[in-house]
């Protein structure tokens, strides 16, 4: 296998696609997205065909990106990273969700009310949203 801190140069030139696929892999559980993406684009390059498992990446780099900038209090990139989700995975309650707390935690009230009422209607029972959802109108009624 190689080794995660080879330089991407080196990958791009001497690695077989699953070589690229493995290390791409590490670098995503290390939290380095933008390396993963980088090296799971050039597998793409080598093989087109990869297109599909490349989309998969990126939709996986994208939530964990989402969830970390949430996590350490980043809500800025943590919306940033949800409306990419929301844009790619338009039917993903978890995705607007995500981005309605974001949006919330930045104070913008409008943008988080659009994106809990878009989880209401993808999950018209979801008894967790509709309460946070009355919050935020709440603080834009005042």
């Amino acid at each position: 296998m190689i080794s995660p801190l080879v330089s991407i140069q080196q990958l791009n030139s001497k690695s077989s696609i699953s070589e690229l696929w493995i290390v791409a892999k590490e670098y995503l559980k290390l939290g380095k997205l933008n390396q993963s993406l980088t090296i799971a684009y050039a597998a793409v390059q080598k093989d087109p065909s990869q297109q599909q498992l490349y989309k998969k990446h990126y939709i996986e780099s994208v939530r964990l990106g989402a969830e970390f900038a949430e996590e350490i209090g980043d809500y800025s990139r943590s919306a940033y990273y949800w409306e990419q989700l929301t844009q790619q995975l338009p039917q993903d309650a978890g995705a607007w969700y995500g981005l309605g707390l974001a949006k919330a935690n930045l104070q913008d009230y409008q943008g988080a009310e659009i994106a809990l009422n878009r989880v209401l209607q993808l999950e018209p029972g979801n008894q967790k949203t509709r309460l946070h959802l009355r919050e935020i109108q709440q603080l834009i009624r005042g």
